[in-house]
């Protein structure tokens, strides 16, 4: 027995050691493919047997494999698998890339990802390396002629101020067209609450430290957001780290600004020349004329000519407005292994605007984590912490005749800046005073008032994820995003409007709590290798909290006190309190057989504190499906076809951007009597109040040819938005002057093309271009009461665009007399038209017509990239382009073109008429009524960014020890063709007193190491 049991020992002793003779060991390094640094934690297994091994932190490896070889398969999440036949190697290294199709195949809708051959609704892209490193403080402008259906305008040029974002047009009369905005799942506030200057919330997160952006237009796609999704939803994606050895970059960049124009107004000489004739045009003698307009400029009756001659001419627009700079620095890292992947980054960002007093400075800090603690459980958190200070110029926009935009043009060009002893001329209780209309010196104004804002903001989200199941996977997220806006403001007793108080201080604080927790259950699977599954159930609640204090004082000792404690006087204090609150559940299912036809279907039943109690609760349906046909057999012959895939899609979503209690009785302050503060009611409520609804219907066609190198979609929509919110009057006798109700009705639709060229790729040359463009047309289909025509607003007219001008045909000038002239309802010329029967649709202040073209060229480490937008068929009204129109009828300055123009001789064919004191000449109209004549074409073609940049060779950045290096210079605004007389065609609103766009061109540095 015993000899039996050694000659068993023996010979499985044997059979082991011949195995063992059989295997051989292989080693090797795991490489990033782009990086070139070592990649630990790679699993590196034997294909079809559980022998693996993971690399060491520099990306090495041993593995024991058979003598004949057999095949390794490297895998790392994140990047592609890769599988290598080992065959008779003993070494066996790999470069490892990035998995692509988590950047362009993959799609972030809703609360999830879907690939995007998946995909049946509308869905733009945008990629952070596309505006990297340009000098805009808001991701908002990031999207500007990026992604058909988008228009964004900027309100003004002001760093960090209001941005105007339209997704597929205007959706709403009076309720708020903003889109929603979701940053890694924080569903943001980005109210303005600065008292004075603006404030922009996305403003808060660095541009550098976006990932991508997707941008979702169709109804069904976002109606998994229910009543908040109406305008479109903006999805922002931050930077994550990568597996691998820690990555620093460092980023800086810096450059100057210009003004885009400026006005060529008149001399002193030409505006007296001016004033004569609108003096004797009105009636005056020539005399008289002369002695009225030397008076305009602060001369003497007798003074004679020789005088006028010697006024000097002062520039006051390039006193105002400066080259501004703008600095740049930030540093991240990145990395991580297979279980915890970070991304921290921190930058400063400051920018001097061309005017004074609006500056911008922002620092920030991002954390990015993710850690997956077993097989099953993981966290992610995500901190952007940001502080902001705004300089406040005196005033943002419209006509304070301190505010030095409005001004510059418009002061007299007699007024000096300075006296000759160097302190400034013309302020309050001081002789000589500043002449004209404009009788402040806005140089004083600017530097003697103080103003600024500080915002210092929280956007974080906390999540963890716990796999219940292979195909079932549970998510809980709790989000903040919380803004403290502080703003001081004070009117020197120098100036005009802090000399009678002896000075006047203000100071403001915001704050607004923003808190939301998303609970969703996740199901996806497979079957049979064809059928695939997904589903989500998820429950979501956000609570919006906002108060705000304010004070102001005057009568300081000196200017050099201007806290308000120092103050004399209080003036008064005030404070608010106010909020909503949502809650929803919501589900979506998706279907896609053999990657061919694909079904995706949402509900989502939502309900706001803001509506009435009969209509809080609303729910909103979403349905969506696609059609691969490239993947049918029948395509096969077909092989320049990559892609084409027809998609259609309907769904509803909810607007709720109104006040927090328009459905409420509301009771408020009523003075004081007799000692007693009193209140009193003030609000009618209304129980059935509820959402505006968008229902549309979205259908597109995506293609691909050419083993890709065209590609792009045709798209288009039909949209009905209705029970449209309006603020309906009242019979005085109710005591009440308006009630909030649901009422009226508006339609959409528009074409979406979008196109992508791979123009040439030959010999390490490249040539990429992207074009989309965009239509909408837009049409009021009803108003409250069955009226055609809101009595109000004249403008808001059944079966008429939303934007409609309702004014006047300008008809030019008498060339026997010079009057202004224009059309009456039959076409007749008439000096003064009627405002009840005269008025005609004359435009739209929507344009009709956007998109970009972006080009790309590339060449062994060389490369340029530029970006066109375009606008076309709007017109809009330019605030200061009116006062600079007016010619002769107050004491201002002018348009030197309107001056070498203007009607002068009987006979003379010119759209400019006679300069004439008071503008309205007797039986007439003033000739800058609103009209064809004001409301002017805001068409134009620019040149919005244009960058050439360098990457270093790895030869010159191994020298340096060195990963990575770019350097870069770049242009923004650089040219625009247009013919608007303002200083910038593209504007949202009247464009009166703002700080006006700039061009920008800056030098960057970016290494990593």
């Amino acid at each position: 027995m015993k000899k039996a049991l050694l000659f068993s020992f023996v010979f499985v002793l044997a059979l082991v050691g011949q195995a063992w003779a059989q295997n051989r060991t292989v080693t090797g390094r795991v490489t990033d493919a782009q990086s070139g640094e070592g990649m630990p934690g790679v699993t590196v297994q034997l294909k079809g047997t559980s022998t693996a091994s993971p690399t060491d932190v520099n990306g090495s490896y041993s593995i024991n494999v058979p003598s004949a070889g057999g095949t390794l398969v490297f895998s790392f999440i994140g990047y592609t698998n890769q599988e290598v036949a080992v065959g008779s190697q003993s070494t066996v290294n790999v470069r490892l890339a990035a998995d692509n199709r988590q950047i362009s195949e993959i799609v972030v809708t809703g609360y999830g990802v879907q690939e995007k051959r998946e995909v049946a609704g509308s869905i733009a892209q945008v990629s952070g390396a596309s505006f990297e490193n340009q000098p805009i403080a808001s991701l908002d402008k990031a999207l500007q002629g990026r992604a058909a259906g988008v228009v964004v305008q900027s309100a003004n040029g002001l760093p960090g101020g209001a941005i105007n974002v339209q997704i597929r047009g205007v959706g709403s009369i009076n309720a708020s067209t903003t889109p929603l905005y979701i940053v890694d799942g924080v569903q943001l506030n980005v109210s303005d609450r600065a008292s004075f200057t603006q404030s922009n919330p996305l403003a808060s997160i660095n541009t550098n430290d976006i990932e991508s952006i997707e941008v979702i237009k169709d109804a069904a796609t976002a109606a998994v957001y229910g009543s908040q999704a109406a305008n479109g939803v903006v999805i922002i994606t931050t930077k994550r780290g990568k597996a691998g050895r820690t990555k620093f970059t460092a980023n800086v960049y810096g450059g100057v600004s210009e003004p885009l124009k400026y006005f060529d107004v008149l001399n002193t000489q030409q505006l007296y020349t001016q004033k004569i004739e609108a003096y004797s045009n009105y009636g005056y003698s020539l005399a008289n004329a002369r002695i009225l307009a030397r008076r305009d400029f602060g001369l003497a009756d007798a003074a004679p000519d020789t005088e006028i001659s010697a006024l000097p001419t002062y520039d006051w627009q390039r006193e105002v407005f400066r080259t501004g700079k703008v600095r740049n620095y930030e540093l991240s890292a990145s990395g991580g292994n297979e279980k915890t992947l970070f991304y921290i980054s921190g930058g400063y960002n400051k920018q001097e605007a061309i005017a004074t007093k609006a500056d911008f400075e922002r620092a920030t800090l991002r954390m990015n984590v993710n850690h997956n603690a077993t097989d099953k459980l993981s966290f992610e958190t995500n901190l952007n912490l940001s502080t902001i200070l705004q300089n406040a110029p005196f005033t943002v926009s419209g006509t304070s005749i301190g505010g030095g935009p409005f001004a510059a043009s418009l002061i007299l060009p007699s007024n000096p800046f300075r006296k000759e002893d160097g302190t400034y001329y013309g302020l309050p209780g001081t002789t000589p005073s500043f002449r004209g209309v404009l009788n402040q010196n806005v140089l004083a104004v600017n530097e003697f008032n103080e103003a600024t804002q500080r915002t210092n903001a929280v956007i974080g989200t906390f999540a963890f994820a716990y796999k219940i199941l292979p195909s079932l996977n549970f998510r809980s997220s709790y989000s903040l995003d919380y803004n403290l806006t502080q703003g001081f403001s004070y009117r020197d007793p120098r100036t005009q409007d802090g000399f009678a108080r002896r000075g006047l201080a203000q100071q403001q604080s915001d704050w607004n709590t923003n808190f939301q927790t998303v609970q969703l259950l996740t199901y996806g699977a497979r079957f049979a290798e064809v059928h695939k599954v997904d589903a989500q159930l998820g429950f979501e609640y956000r609570s919006d909290q906002n108060e705000g204090f304010s004070a102001s004082a005057d009568n300081f000792p000196s200017f050099e006190f201007q806290n308000i404690n120092s103050a004399a006087n209080p003036v008064s204090t005030g404070g608010f309190q106010t909020g909503y609150k949502r809650t929803a559940v919501f589900g979506t299912l998706g279907y896609v057989f053999n990657g061919k036809y694909s079904v995706k279907g949402t509900l989502r039943y939502d309900g706001s504190s803001r509506f009435g109690a009969n209509n809080r609760f609303g729910l909103f349906p979403g349905i969506a499906a696609a059609w691969n046909i490239s993947e049918e057999s029948f395509m096969e012959s077909f092989d320049w076809v990559n892609n084409l895939k027809l998609r259609a899609s309907w769904g509803r979503n909810g607007r709720d951007g109104i006040g927090n209690f328009d459905a409420r009785y509301l009771y408020s302050g009523a003075g004081v009597y007799g000692g007693a503060s009193g209140i009193g009611p003030s609000g009618l409520p209304n129980p059935d109040l509820k959402w505006e609804v968008r229902e549309m219907i979205d259908l597109g066609i995506d293609f691909a040819f050419l083993s890709n190198r065209v590609s792009g979609t045709i798209g288009g929509f039909f949209e009905t938005n209705d029970d449209l919110l309006f603020s309906q009057p009242l019979p005085t006798t109710s005591g009440y002057s308006s009630v909030r109700v649901n009422v009226g009705a508006l339609e959409q639709r528009g074409l979406e093309f979008e196109l992508n060229t791979v123009n040439l790729d030959l010999n390490g040359f490249q040539w990429k271009t992207n074009f989309n463009y965009t239509f909408i047309h837009n049409e009021v289909t009803k108003l409250y009461g069955g009226q055609q025509v809101l009595p109000s607003d004249p403008s808001l007219r059944v079966g008429e665009d939303i934007g409609t001008i309702w004014s006047y045909s300008y008809a030019g000038v008498n060339p026997a007399t010079g009057r202004p002239m224009w059309h009456d309802a039959n076409g007749n010329i008439t000096y003064q038209p009627a405002a009840s029967t005269d008025r005609r649709i004359i435009g739209s202040t929507r344009p009709k017509h956007t998109g970009g073209l972006t080009n790309t060229v590339s060449y062994k480490g060389f490369d340029l990239d530029f970006l066109f937008q375009y606008q076309y068929g709007r017109r809009q009204s330019d605030g200061q382009v009116n006062f600079l129109l007016e010619n002769g009828t107050r004491n201002l300055n002018a348009f030197t073109d309107i001056f070498n123009r203007r009607w002068t001789t009987p006979g003379q064919i010119t759209d400019v008429p006679r300069p004439y004191y008071t503008g309205a000449e007797d039986q007439g109209s003033n000739h800058i009524l609103g009209s064809t004549r004001t409301f002017r074409k805001t068409d134009y073609i620019r040149l919005k960014t244009v960058q050439f940049g360098y990457n270093f060779t790895e030869g010159l950045l191994s020298k340096v020890h060195l990963k990575s290096g770019r350097v870069y210079v770049q242009g923004t605004n650089l040219f625009t063709y247009d013919d608007h007389l303002g200083y910038d065609p593209e504007y949202f609103g009247e464009a009166t007193g703002i700080v006006p766009q700039s061009k920008n061109v800056t030098v960057g540095l970016q290494i990593g190491f």
